[in-house]
């Protein structure tokens, strides 16, 4: 079959327009798997314990899923509690009061930064202690302390392709039951601590541990010491900011609960 040149060019333009096409269909696909591999798709919470055996297991207690149409993809998505914004705290102040408890310590400071864990032994641990004549008492003439309790946990965020692009484990330590002249039930060396962080490359997270405030459970007579910290975490890539809280509620009595 001869073709003329007007049936030639007119082949020419239309391969020309399919290369196009096809690589308008490649760039479209490098953009879709691009945004999958920076989005985050699951954040899940684990916590981790021990058997009789001493052997590791970890039970999820709280698991968050999104989807590419949700607002967070917008580049930032905050939970119910919002988001805290950074302030550098001081040392062994006065952080929060209540009419017949106080705390003292650090009211915020960093747990991880760039993906880095950083040194927290810097930091003055929370006390809820009692107050007498509107001041602290000493913690030397509280007693009957009992022997710390630790809570580990583990936040895996997972993008779209199912690959988990940061693991950040930490423990939640406090002792409970001091109490003062014989009554009260108080709390003393509440901390978060960062035990360990990976960051897959591409991807920046940060922790900050935060005092959300304190509480009386008890009577004025008999004060049983309450207080909440509040882990905020963030993760970032090149297009996203992502920023979640989870909020821990211990007493003097022992009592813990994650929400």
């Amino acid at each position: 079959m001869n073709l003329t040149i007007t049936n030639l060019a007119l082949l020419a333009i239309i391969t020309m327009m399919m290369g196009q096409l096809h690589a308008s269909s490649e760039m479209d696909m490098t953009s879709q798997n691009h945004l999958k591999f920076n989005s985050i798709k699951t954040v899940q919470v684990f916590e981790i314990t021990e058997d009789a055996l001493n052997q590791s297991q970890k039970v999820l207690v709280d698991e968050t899923e999104y989807t590419q149409d949700d607002e967070y993809l917008n580049y930032y998505f905050p939970n119910k509690y919002g988001r805290l914004e950074p302030n550098e705290g001081g040392t062994g102040r006065v952080i929060s009061t209540a009419r017949d408890i106080v705390a003292l310590g650090e009211d915020i400071y960093k747990l991880v930064i760039k993906g880095k864990p950083t040194n927290t032994t810097t930091y003055v641990p929370i006390s809820v202690i009692p107050k007498q004549g509107g001041n602290p008492v000493d913690i030397f003439e509280t007693e009957n302390w009992l022997a710390p309790k630790k809570r580990t946990f583990s936040i895996v965020y997972t993008n779209y392709f199912s690959i988990d692009v940061v693991k950040f484990t930490y423990s939640v330590l406090y002792s409970y039951g001091g109490t003062y002249g014989g009554k009260g039930a108080y709390i003393t060396g509440a901390q978060i601590v960062p035990q360990s962080v990976s960051t897959l490359f591409g991807f920046d997270f940060t922790a900050t541990m935060k005092v959300g405030g304190i509480q009386n459970n008890g009577t004025r007579d008999n004060p049983i010491a309450g207080a909440t910290l509040l882990l905020e975490h963030n993760i970032s890539s090149v297009i996203k900011t992502m920023t979640s809280v989870d909020s821990f509620f211990i007493t003097g009595k022992g009592g813990f609960k994650k929400f």
